[in-house]
């Protein structure tokens, strides 16, 4: 893996519409999904009201990755209605910014979530759980730019102590990354 630029990560919004005649700026990020294989680099919609990372299941496919095989579902509420999504571990990698190649990346380890129906227009969610909780990220659309950063920014830069647990979606609790 080559050298890793500096943090922030900027990344800029993406038009996504037009929507009643205008074009919306999305906050996204490049993200592949990892499993046997490699996904294709989509981008990711970051979105803060989101609880899980949730992803098309052609990005499953394409990652060697079989949702089933967990047995972990769940009923969510998306766009007004309920779905069933399956999940599964899987590592992700936030591709660096600007043309710095393939080979430069942030990986880590998540819980994704498939839905066998895929309506948004982004290929995927990153939401609180599997991304907020492993970046500080700061979205302006004052400058249509996401920037990401190592999580323990957050707290330097605030003077905010650290939690001591991160609670986990599946009802226990895990340390705080050092």
């Amino acid at each position: 893996m080559a050298e890793l630029p500096p943090f922030p990560w900027l990344f800029a919004y993406q038009e996504d519409g037009p929507r009643l005649g205008s074009i919306v700026q999305r906050p996204v990020v490049p993200v592949t999904l990892v499993g046997s294989d490699l996904s294709s680099t989509v981008y990711a919609l970051v979105d803060s009201g989101c609880s899980h990372i949730l992803a098309a299941p052609w990005l499953a496919d394409e990652a060697g990755i079989d949702p089933k095989a967990s047995g972990r579902t769940l009923l969510l509420g998306i766009g007004g209605t309920s779905v069933t999504v399956e999940f599964a571990d899987a590592s992700l990698r936030l591709m660096a910014p600007g043309d710095a190649g393939d080979d430069v990346f942030v990986e880590w380890q998540a819980e994704v979530g498939f839905l066998k129906q895929w309506r948004p227009t982004w290929p995927m969610l990153v939401g609180q759980v599997g991304f907020f909780d492993q970046f500080t990220v700061t979205m302006s659309r004052f400058s249509l730019q996401t920037a990401v950063e190592p999580v323990e920014v957050f707290d330097g830069r605030f003077g905010v102590p650290a939690a001591p647990t991160v609670p986990d979606t599946r009802g226990s609790s895990s340390r705080r990354r050092s």
